[in-house]
């Protein structure tokens, strides 16, 4: 039977920006020091792997973030595109503890720093492997001890399809300084509300930017979230633009 844990009885372990090891307990577990800090673990790469790790440039925070799966850089690639998520740490912190008569340990795959100052704690797996005793053990007990601690814990396994082919199309805009910004103003001034965007670009066009130009600007709109369209369908020139949001270059793209 699963007991109510204790979350200062649970060891915490981060790696702070610095590249200090902490060990603390679960209960003082600093939010803002373990978002922006170092994987406690790496990511290793060899041949024959069954998985394939990698690095996203991260708009949110401006650097690298590691992932240990293509699953896990879907989960990321979200997480960047979301405009409530400020900070984003991989692999943030291990937790070890008893749970019962059980000594267990765990390292989730994300953290999640929303601007309200929730903090959201992220597993990745696939569907497959949640019935797994061994697994959903582990999952169990870990949501248990950061519901304590009130912090949001979720296990994804994935999204819909189109909206994954949607955003990973837009995080090409997501590097600005190879965006025209004079372009992106033209651009930004021929958009409204229920208009397509193929309309919006006809009309930029007729300005001096070239077609490639006015197009990098229109995927930097769409992946700030200065243009909202729908994401449930395939993007393209007849997609309508929903809402339009003003916005202060604070954000999102580097």
């Amino acid at each position: 039977m699963a007991t109510q844990p204790r979350e200062r009885m649970v060891e915490f372990r981060y790696t702070s920006f610095m590249g200090q090891d902490v060990i603390t307990t679960l209960n003082l577990a600093p939010s803002a020091e373990v978002a922006r800090g170092l994987p406690v673990r790496s990511f290793p790469s060899y041949a024959g792997m069954g998985h394939y790790p990698g690095w996203w440039w991260s708009a949110t925070v401006g650097d690298h973030v590691g992932y240990e799966s293509l699953l896990e850089r879907d989960r990321l690639m979200l997480a960047d595109f979301d405009r409530d998520v400020v900070a984003i740490a991989s692999q943030p912190f291990g937790i070890s503890g008893r749970d019962g008569d059980a000594l267990r340990r765990h390292v989730p795959d994300y953290l999640l720093l929303h601007r309200n100052g929730t903090v959201e704690v992220v597993d990745v797996k696939p569907a497959d492997m949640l019935d797994k005793p061994d697994v959903a053990v582990v999952l169990d007990w870990t949501g248990r001890l950061l519901a304590v601690r009130g912090w949001r814990y979720s296990i994804w396994s994935g999204a819909d399809p189109i909206e994954l082919t949607n955003v990973r199309f837009l995080a090409q805009g997501r590097r600005a300084r190879f965006v025209d910004s004079d372009a992106m103003a033209t651009l930004a001034r021929a958009g409204r509300p229920g208009r397509t965007l193929g309309a919006a670009l006809a009309e930029a066009s007729r300005s001096p930017h070239s077609s490639a130009t006015l197009r990098a600007a229109l995927i930097a709109l769409l992946w700030k979230q200065t243009w909202q369209v729908a994401l449930d369908q395939p993007i393209d020139m007849s997609t309508e633009i929903r809402t339009i949001r003003e916005v202060h270059d604070e954000q999102r793209c580097s």
